[in-house]
């Protein structure tokens, strides 16, 4: 009996394939980096307690400490403890918003129910008597969408901020582009 013994073949592998896919998709990705454009929005986590640098500012120079409370009916802004729209003597429900809905009657997940110009009106008015005051307090209500809270970012931010990551100087027309988010704070 005449067995044939088996042989093991070496294949060698065939790596041109391979290399050629390489050697396109290393300049793809490189250009894919150059041409798509990142955007990050700047959010500084809220203060807990003052330090005690913070305790010993000058009384005369008081912080503006603007926030604008996001609810389902508008906004209500604030500055120095005080609610925008409250005149000397008279005081305003602090239930009540400060700016009212563009379009009210529309559901929660109509984003353009918000009257955004409004509220970068009230951003301007701020920055024109605090120009040195770039921070600003955002909460909301649970029931508000996460597109709402950009969206009024990027008001207070000023529509018109193109404002890069880095050391450089603050456009004039950059209005408060320091948000801080709190959780539910009125």
């Amino acid at each position: 009996m005449g067995r044939k013994k088996f042989q093991e073949e070496e294949v060698e592998a065939n790596l041109l394939p391979v290399m050629n896919i390489m050697l396109l998709m290393i300049p793809a990705l490189l250009l894919a980096m150059e041409v798509a454009r990142m955007s990050a929005i700047s959010v500084s986590p809220p203060k807990f307690a003052a330090t005690a640098d913070e305790k010993k500012e000058d009384k005369q120079d008081k912080p503006l400490n603007l926030k604008v409370f996001i609810m389902e009916d508008g906004y209500r802004v604030s500055a120095s403890g005080q609610q925008a729209g409250a005149e000397a003597g008279k005081s305003a429900d602090s239930n009540s918003p400060t700016i009212a809905l563009a379009k009210p009657g529309t559901p929660l997940d109509d984003f353009d129910r918000y009257d955004y110009g409004a509220l970068g009106a009230e951003a301007k008015k701020y920055k024109d008597l605090f120009p040195h005051e770039s921070v600003v307090t955002i909460s909301a209500e649970n029931s508000i969408p996460m597109q709402v809270l950009i969206n009024t970012m990027d008001a207070m931010r000023g529509n018109e901020c193109k404002l890069n990551a880095g050391g450089e100087e603050v456009p004039p027309e950059c209005l408060f582009w320091q948000a801080i988010v709190e959780a539910g704070a009125g």
